[in-house]
């Protein structure tokens, strides 16, 4: 598979197997592969989907912030309202573009919309760690509290 690799603020795109579930997703590069044979040429499509490569896959939380219509909203916002994104595993399908508009602009709104995907999840799993966390010392604190009431029990004459 080839790709275009991304270079975000001037750093060369780490390899996608090297990336873990906890490292941000991010969009890698286009699959070449995927473009449609007559690419930048007179006969060729104005419009297609680009395929793009993702440092790993997404989690559900993730998904869910990219697939939400929110997203539409973002592209539109930005002047790319015929553009649409999917997932399928780890890759991003970018329908309704090509590669001029990623080139003036697109790329970069996708990576917003990605990045944002990724920091909204990573908020939402710290909100349910704590909870787990504030649970796990609101019962151990009980635990303690009948201890100590089982202790305080005296069954002498």
């Amino acid at each position: 598979m080839h790709t275009i690799p991304e270079h975000a603020e001037g750093l060369p795109a780490a390899s996608g197997d090297a990336a873990g579930p906890g490292d941000p997703l991010r969009v890698t590069g286009i699959v070449l592969s995927s473009l449609p044979s007559d690419t930048l040429t007179p006969e060729g499509p104005q419009r297609y989907t680009v395929t793009a490569s993702l440092s790993r896959r997404p989690d559900p939380l993730e998904i869910e912030s990219i697939h939400d219509e929110a997203t539409q909203r973002h592209l539109e916002e930005a002047g790319f309202g015929q553009a649409g994104l999917r997932l399928a595993d780890r890759r991003l399908l970018i329908t309704g573009t090509n590669l001029q508009e990623l080139r003036n602009g697109l790329a970069r709104v996708v990576g917003t919309i990605v990045r944002t995907a990724t920091l909204a999840a990573l908020a939402q799993k710290e909100l349910a760690r704590q909870a787990r966390a504030d649970l796990d010392e609101a019962e151990r604190e009980r635990i303690l509290r009948v201890a100590e009431a089982a202790a305080a029990i005296d069954f002498g004459p």
